[in-house]
């Protein structure tokens, strides 16, 4: 049966040497990496302090690889590129889970400290020598993640990401690293992190282009994707419906993720001002207050 639904499952081209060298540099490297936040983790949980700040970020970043690799490894993630109303999901999950939870995450500081004392050296001093501040502003993180989501979708770069497995990495790489900066402004610990009424703007001000691509998806009168378009016609299914199913994906999940995070933040802001602001004297206590001796009689 599972060959009846995704026949083109099969067709999948053999990666050329390119591509096996690609993959091969990626699973190379998240190895490294992967060693250097396990041995940062050990060095930062061997003091109490330590401990206590990266109790459950560890958990988030397992999650985000885990998701990220049932998503886009194969065979589920061959599945979900053969249609671009799963493929949307895809780039969907990738945006609004792997990001949040790398961000949550916090990984820097493990990394840095799973490092070789030369690297980390190094890598600390060219990080005084970037202008960090005008890097990590919320303005340059929201328009990076906005342009990169318009900009891949885009059906000159779409189908071209479709027809080349590097173009495809490329495309993943850019979906993860602009969001996870978007979502970092929102849950790093730091001086950056967006509270209240700023958050709720930033999450708010994103839904309109959200809004507009899946519109873009959803309302054409012919596929805008060749090349997925004959992906799905082979597979049997209507491009078009299979487009506008597509554009619903990114529509409405997208802009309901965003509002729900942005009430959620909302809520949490009003909470801890109400936890700061000074409650109103009880009135019955007032009226059951002793008179002032001398104005009885007045």
């Amino acid at each position: 049966m599972m060959a009846d639904l995704w026949p083109l499952h099969a067709q999948t081209p053999t990666p050329d040497g390119a591509t096996l060298a690609i993959l091969g540099g990626s699973l190379a490297a998240a190895a490294v990496l992967g060693a250097c936040y396990v041995r940062g983790l050990r060095r930062l949980w061997a003091h109490p302090q330590g401990r206590r700040t990266q109790r459950r970020r560890p958990l988030a970043a397992v999650t985000g690889v885990l998701v990220v690799l049932v998503v886009t490894a194969p065979p589920l993630g061959e599945m979900l590129e053969e249609r671009l109303s799963t493929h949307m999901a895809q780039h969907l999950v990738l945006i609004m889970v792997a990001a949040p939870l790398f961000a949550w995450a916090a990984p820097g500081l493990p990394l840095l400290a799973g490092m070789p004392p030369g690297v980390r050296r190094l890598l600390v001093r060219t990080r005084r020598r970037l202008p960090t501040s005008a890097l990590l502003t919320p303005h340059l993180a929201w328009t990076l993640q906005i342009t990169v989501l318009w900009a891949w979708h885009l059906p000159v770069a779409f189908d071209a990401a479709v027809h080349s497995e590097v173009l495809h990495l490329t495309e993943h790489a850019a979906f993860l690293v602009t969001a996870w900066l978007f979502w970092w402004h929102l849950t790093t610990l730091g001086r950056h992190r967006l509270r209240g009424p700023v958050a709720v703007l930033y999450l708010v001000a994103a839904v309109p282009p959200g809004a507009a691509l899946g519109a873009m998806l959803t309302f054409p009168s012919h596929p805008l994707y060749p090349l997925q378009a004959a992906h799905a016609a082979a597979s049997g299914i209507n491009p078009l419906l299979d487009q506008r199913i597509g554009g619903l994906v990114m529509w409405i999940p997208l802009d309901f993720a965003y509002l729900f995070v942005a009430v959620l933040m909302l809520a949490t802001w009003l909470r801890s001002m109400e936890a700061r602001w000074p409650e109103p004297p009880d009135e019955r206590g007032l009226a059951e207050r002793p008179a002032v001796p001398g104005m009885a009689g007045r």
